[in-house]
């Protein structure tokens, strides 16, 4: 038997999840990289412009500061006091430091000279655009190498603030300047200090976010290439775990192959421990019960053909006989009516034998049905075992065999079905009077061993063979001797069946041409 070829396979279905899987997962991962790293260049960015103004305004604070004690050591006197509280003047410039031609040859202002080189310096360092501005608004130095001039009242209100910021004693680092230089860029602002301590200017230093931006794009583009590479190695990795994974399933398909065409001696050979290891484990269970199944089916399908052909044989012999006795009485070839008799006296014993037959068969059938319910009531197992003792005493006393009992068990209550069991018991003696030699003894022993009442039935007969002891409670099985001759082969079967259906348990030792003993195990008792 072949199933159709599956036109999705799950190992594909995988494959295409786990890609899927992995290219959302690079997405987001290079959302939440883009995001944060974005977020904490830019903050480092401005506090690393913050801590450069500061660190020139600071620069620059020290040089009036000198120069002031300088010249009060030197007793000059003081330089021409320019506009802003000791500011040299405003000078403009244009991609270059910038400054007014007298300034660089005034001899009487030489810190001047120094903080043009000392910005432009910093300038090639950084290539940040720096500006100096005075008290008064003006430009002392504005080295726009990156933008056009800007004239202060080309600001906008909000760098206006920034610098008013400034030039309260406040650090500020802001956007506001993005607009008048034409391109986005930071702000930082920092006041500068005169010799008296007062605020008399400001550092502004202007740095463009598209060399941020070009350290951001490098970032992630170095980001996507190697989540691409990483892809390129998941890729081949999650197809061969989707193979693996789906192993398991291939064999689990080859032995459901298998089991369909009848081969139940298969296993799957997986060995996990996870879900798809239990269902293995259940596939291999569903094996073994399978093969039992088919074992016992088989075992039953040839218990049925024997049961039959016993049945044909039991029944075809009385039949055969009641047919020829009745043909012979018909034809009036016996005339003699002794021998009429004994005629007469025949068809009525195999009638007889088939009533009990066909008795037994029925007995048999009931109980083996799950489904017929026997009379549970509760009882002395004592009383049980003198009743069966006293009703097969007669039989016994025909062929002068005594029945001995010896209950040394207290009143021992159980619960069942006392008829049946009594017929179990019954059946056992009537075959141990039958198999017993004349002048003999029969005994029944009940006692208590393990918290369990046994009953031991000992007769001293003719014993049963060792190859015959285990069927001796299949249906139809009897000895071929002349004392079993009227014996259907039913009754130690209905004896098993109730036993089974009562909970008891039965065992028998033989011995051959020395006796057998039937023991019975009782269970659940209570004692009175």
């Amino acid at each position: 038997m072949k199933l159709p070829k599956m036109k999705n396979k799950i190992v594909y279905k995988l494959f295409a999840f786990f890609t899927a899987v992995l290219f959302i997962f690079m997405l987001i991962i290079n959302g939440f990289f883009y995001f944060f790293f974005n977020k904490q260049t830019i903050e480092l960015r401005r506090t690393d412009l913050r801590e450069k103004v500061s660190t020139i305004a600071n620069t620059i604070s020290l040089f009036l500061q000198n120069d002031t004690t300088n010249d009060d050591q030197q007793q000059q006197s003081p330089p021409p006091i320019p506009p802003g509280n000791g500011m040299p003047p405003a000078v403009h410039g244009h991609m270059g430091m910038g400054m007014h031609p007298s300034a660089i040859s005034d001899t009487a202002i030489p810190y001047y000279r120094a903080l043009v080189y000392y910005i432009k310096l910093l300038n090639r360092m950084d290539m940040s655009d720096i500006w100096i501005i005075n008290n008064d608004r003006q430009f002392l130095i504005s080295n726009n190498r990156h933008h056009r001039p800007v004239q202060y009242n080309e600001l906008p209100p909000g760098g206006i603030e920034v610098i008013n910021e400034a030039l309260q004693g406040n650090v500020i680092v802001a956007d506001s300047f993005s607009g008048v230089l034409g391109t986005p860029a930071t702000t930082a602002a920092a006041p500068i200090k005169g010799a008296d301590g007062s605020y008399v200017g400001a550092v502004l230093m202007h740095s463009p976010i598209n060399e941020m931006n070009n350290s951001i794009l490098y970032a992630i583009r170095l980001l996507l290439i190697s989540s691409l590479f990483a892809m390129m190695i998941a890729l081949p990795a999650s197809l061969l775990v989707s193979y693996y994974c789906t192993d398991p399933l291939r064999k689990m398909k080859k032995m459901a192959l298998a089991i369909a065409d009848g081969k139940y001696n298969i296993k799957t050979d997986v060995h996990q421990s996870d879900e798809i290891g239990d269902l293995a484990s259940s596939f291999d269970q569903m094996a073994i019960k399978l093969n039992e199944a088919a074992k016992e089916s088989g075992r039953l399908d040839k218990a049925r053909r024997i049961f039959t052909a016993n049945v044909s044989h039991e029944l075809r012999t009385p039949v055969t006989v009641l047919r020829a006795s009745l043909e012979a009485l018909t034809s009036g070839v016996i005339n003699d009516e002794t021998r009429q008799k004994e005629y007469h006296q025949q068809m009525l014993n195999e009638t007889i034998y088939l009533e009990r037959l066909v008795n037994d068969m029925l007995e048999l059938s009931k109980l083996q049905n799950p489904d017929f319910k026997i009379e549970m009531s509760k009882f002395i197992l004592n009383d049980l075992i003198s009743d069966a003792a006293r009703a097969m005493r007669p039989f016994a006393a025909a062929k002068q065999i005594r029945i001995i009992t010896d209950i040394s068990l207290p009143p021992a209550e159980m619960f069942g079905d006392y008829g049946r069991l009594r017929q179990m018991l019954i059946v056992v003696l009537d075959n141990a009077i039958k198999f017993s030699e004349p002048d003999s003894e029969i005994s029944l022993q009940l006692c208590l061993k393990d918290d369990l009442a046994i009953l031991k039935i000992t007769d001293n007969g003719c014993g049963i063979s060792p190859d015959v002891l285990p069927h001796i409670f299949d249906r139809f099985h009897k000895v071929d001797n002349e004392r079993n001759k009227k014996g259907t082969g039913l009754g130690l079967a209905i004896a098993k069946q109730i036993a089974m259906r009562h909970g008891v348990e039965i065992k028998v030792d033989s011995v051959l041409d020395k006796g057998s003993v039937f023991s019975f195990i009782f269970k659940n008792l209570s004692f009175l």
